[in-house]
């Protein structure tokens, strides 16, 4: 008589464990002869129980209307519309596909009194409302706004309101569960209808309410309960159309799975959910979008083209390569939800192809992988190439062990993007996006004209790009004048920055900022003049400058020069190889102890009585307070071992102090054993540790705050724009300097040296040992300036092992410096700047839970520069 459609305890909203495992191969669903609906359908609603607000019963009748396919703005975001297309390709055996129009039909709503109710209770009112007498015997307690009609284009669904109870026994017992199921019911003799159901979850640890995953933040329709039931509900009505009468499209090999139970997944705790769309400001998440404004949560369906799940058609490449002439933008294959997150698998068996073609004047094009879902060893492939031709100097994008290259840069104006799909696309593979932007500069540009303009002057079309190393090299004769005035500057403050030598080494001025009218600066200069442009941000208007060189060297001679030398060269080889190989080892020994003393660092005469001017000292050195024969105030580091090397430390600083944040090295000084001296430029303030603990008072908490964000774009300046990365292995308060407004300085670079690992790349590096040391440093630094104590044993805390220890090292408010105040302004922000530092602790030590990776310097510095947001939002 009446059977139950029994399956498994199923939520249609975990779709990325489809019951097809990956590895399986299936045809997928087939056509077993029966009914399909192919005539538009309506479908009636009896709605049990009490507890419905307007709100509610509107969202799920514009559920149904919305599967009619209409017009919708042009978005990425799948539309119910775009569901039904997917289960349209269903066709009988005339050829006729599902319908294209679904309407609400007729309602009825029972109210109880009987709601603790038996199933046979429901056989009963389901009977009721094909007949008008028999709803006029329930009095008030059934209304209908018309008698149900038997019609083999109708669906006849009940949805259950959570505050319908069932009594015990077998046949309750399943409908409470299940999420929604199907039974037959007779009505008039030996007549039979289909009559489907869905329910809400009565409560939030009701099995049928379990909406989670990272990209989940609430309901679509701010009603869970109501949000579920839609999901079920669309599930059923799916299986309706495509499976009436049981003989219509579903799998043969025993499971009897159809359009929607492919494609539903048991239920488990997952620590991630699907991927949906969010809304912060409304604090709601969907994956689809219905008429008059609504947004869903729905099941994906099996989507028999592509032989996967899927919410809509996936797109389709051209047999053609996109022409794309824009210096920015960005590139895509799959769907993709606000570039970060794929919706649903691509297509199979696809080969897309983008031409990226610029004006000459474009001297790289950096790329940006965004997002990247590829499964690990699947026969996709991801190829970015350095010219049209697909075959040469190619990349090759591929995950491993879940991490991938995200940055790339091809020298020229030419690229090419392929993205390959094979015959089968595993569900987790969603797709990529990458972004793109062009740079007008790259490397070294010798200048030999008397007069021009040099720069990054942007413009409409050529982007300011994060991560450029620029060097304009002015060639004037040694002791002639070389004039520079800048016409306008415009970069991001203490990130990027432009910095000017004269020789190849001595660093003479450093610019960062916004400047205008009489603040640019206008220099004369003399012989060979270097301007250095990098930068770490992609903000900014650039900058340009007039030069004018009045004795240019003459670059014909310079390429005689070249000439000979070369001549030269090839004699000598043919003379002696073994001399040249000795020279050549005998070279390298010197290099390090000789590396262009006359033309890097410039030997500078001071004067100092060294105990009387002793300003700090270290375990490996002694810095004292000196003064220039020009009468400049400097400062001069004396080894402890006179007999220990500088030419690393050197190196490095040569490579780094053109950074705002980095001390400068401006030369050296020699005693009378020619025993070699540092010489840098005097900080007022003196070390951040002794300011901490005589004058913390004076450093109040944004002050406290630009230190940490000045200390962090120099260690970022290390580890991402230094090649090979470089890692300083001593970030200490005592290492960090102070003007006399107070902006920080890092020094002590007298442990530095290049990263073991090689596998790091420029712009977003995999963090070594070394890093993750420095990141740890730079916790404990944090760590100081919260509490003003520059005293924490760096020792004691080099082992932690919990994160119960982590936080009992920051601690709470409690723990912070009681010399300042602690504005409401600043509390948020204050408790951000403390989580960040347990990040850099735990990171490192690898407590914290689920870490498996040290946190990156770029995303410490981007969290330290939330903070700064945070400063500024007063608290109401």
């Amino acid at each position: 008589m009446v059977r139950i459609f029994s399956t498994a305890i199923l939520l249609y909203f975990l779709p990325q464990f489809p019951c097809l495992s990956p590895d399986e191969t299936t045809s997928g669903l087939s056509y077993n002869g029966g009914r399909i609906m192919t005539e538009p359908v309506s479908v009636s609603l009896i709605w049990f129980g009490i507890g419905w607000n307007e709100s509610g019963k509107d969202a799920i009748r514009n559920a149904i209307t919305s599967l009619t396919p209409s017009p919708y703005e042009d978005s990425e975001v799948p539309t119910l519309g775009d569901w039904w297309d997917v289960i349209r390709q269903y066709k009988d055996g005339s050829n006729s596909p599902v319908t294209d129009r679904v309407d609400v039909g007729a309602e009825c709503f029972f109210t109880g009194p009987h709601l603790h109710m038996t199933f046979d209770q429901v056989v009963e009112i389901g009977q009721t409302v094909f007949n008008q007498t028999a709803i006029e015997g329930f009095g008030r307690n059934l209304s209908c706004d018309r008698v149900f009609e038997a019609d083999e284009n109708s669906i006849y669904h009940i949805v259950f309101s959570h505050t319908v109870m069932f009594l015990v026994g077998q046949k309750q017992r399943e409908m409470m569960d299940l999420c929604n199921g199907k039974f037959q019911l007779e009505i008039f003799g030996n007549m039979t209808v289909n009559m489907t159901w869905a329910r809400e979850p009565q409560n939030p640890t009701d099995h049928c309410s379990n909406f989670i995953g990272g990209s989940y933040v609430g309901p679509p329709n701010g009603n869970e309960k109501i949000d579920s039931l839609v999901g079920y509900m669309l599930a059923k009505i799916a299986e309706e159309v495509t499976d009436r009468d049981g003989s219509g499209w579903h799998s043969n090999d025993g499971t009897g799975l159809t359009v929607s139970s492919s494609c539903i997944s048991p239920f488990q705790k997952m620590e991630s959910g699907p991927p949906l769309y969010t809304d912060e400001d409304r604090k709601i998440s969907f994956n689809a979008v219905g008429l008059n404004g609504y947004r869903y949560i729905i099941p994906y369906i099996w989507n028999q083209k592509i032989r996967n799940c899927a919410l809509k058609s996936s797109e389709m490449c051209s047999s053609k390569a996109i022409l794309v002439e824009h210096p920015t933008g960005h590139l895509k294959g799959g769907i993709v939800v606000n570039h970060t997150d794929g919706l649903q698998p691509y297509a199979p068996n696809q080969k897309c192809q983008w031409n990226i073609q610029l004006p000459n004047e474009a001297k790289f094009i950096s790329f940006t992988i965004n997002y990247l879902a590829v499964a690990k060893g699947s026969d996709d492939h991801l190829l970015i190439c350095q010219s049209h031709s697909i075959l040469e100097k190619c990349s090759v994008i591929q995950v491993n062990n879940g991490e991938f290259n995200r940055k790339f840069k091809v020298l020229g104006s030419r690229a090419s993007i392929e993205f390959t799909s094979g015959d089968h696309v595993p569900f987790e593979s969603r797709g990529w996006e990458l972004s793109y932007s062009a740079g007008l500069c790259d490397g070294r540009e010798d200048v030999y004209n008397r007069d021009g303009t040099i720069g990054y002057a942007s413009s409409t079309s050529f982007s300011y790009v994060q991560g450029l190393s620029c060097q304009w090299i002015l060639h004037g004769k040694p002791g002639t004048l070389v004039s520079l005035s800048f016409i306008h500057i415009n970069i991001s403050k203490d990130l990027d920055f432009i910095a000017i030598y004269n020789g190849k080494k001595q660093q003479i001025a450093n610019f960062s900022g916004s400047y205008s009218g009489y603040d640019l600066p206008q220099m004369n200069l003399t012989g060979e003049v270097k301007i250095v442009f990098a930068t770490q941000t992609d903000k900014g208007e650039g900058w340009s400058a007039k030069y004018h060189i009045s004795s240019p060297v003459n670059r014909d001679k310079n390429v005689l020069l070249v000439i000979v030398i070369v001549v030269i060269a090839i004699v000598a080889v043919s003379i002696s190889l073994a001399f040249i190989i000795l020279a050549t080892l005998k070279r390298k020994r010197m290099y390090n102890s000789s590396m262009n003393s006359d033309e890097g660092l410039m030997l500078i005469r001071v004067n100092t009585r060294r105990e009387e001017n002793r300003i700090g000292e270290g375990p490996s050195a002694v810095v004292y307070r000196a003064v220039s024969t020009n009468g400049n105030v400097v400062a001069v580091k004396a080894r402890r071992d006179i007999a220990s090397q500088t030419e690393m430390e050197e190196e490095i600083l040569f490579k780094t102090s053109s950074h705002p944040n980095i001390v400068s090295l401006q030369g050296y000084a020699q005693d009378g054993l020619s025993r070699r001296y540092l010489v840098f430029e005097f900080m007022q303030r003196g070390d951040l540790s002794w300011n901490l603990r005589e004058r913390g008072g004076a450093l109040n908490w944004d002050k406290r705050l630009t230190i940490a964000l000045q200390i962090c774009s120099a260690i970022q300046m290390l580890h991402m724009y230094t090649k090979p990365p470089i890692y300083h292995g001593n970030i200490a308060s005592e290492n960090i300097l102070l003007d006399e407004f107070c902006n920080a300085k890092l020094g002590g670079f007298g442990t530095a040296n290049y990263c073991s690992s090689s596998s790091s790349n420029r712009t977003n590096p995999e963090p070594t040992s070394e890093m993750a040391e420095d990141i740890w440093s730079f916790g404990l630094l944090l760590v100081e300036l919260l509490r003003g104590d520059p005293t924490v044993n760096r020792g004691v805390y080099k082992n932690l092992g919990s994160l119960d220890q982590i936080n009992e090292l920051v601690g709470g408010r409690e723990c912070l410096d009681q010399r300042l105040e602690i504005p409401n302004d600043k509390i948020i922000g204050l408790a951000k700047f403390g989580e960040i530092a347990k990040w850099c602790i735990g990171g490192c030590c690898r407590v914290e839970q689920g870490s498996e990776n040290s946190p990156k310097v770029v995303d410490v510095l981007s969290s330290l520069r939330q903070v700064k947001q945070l400063f500024s939002s007063v608290l109401v």
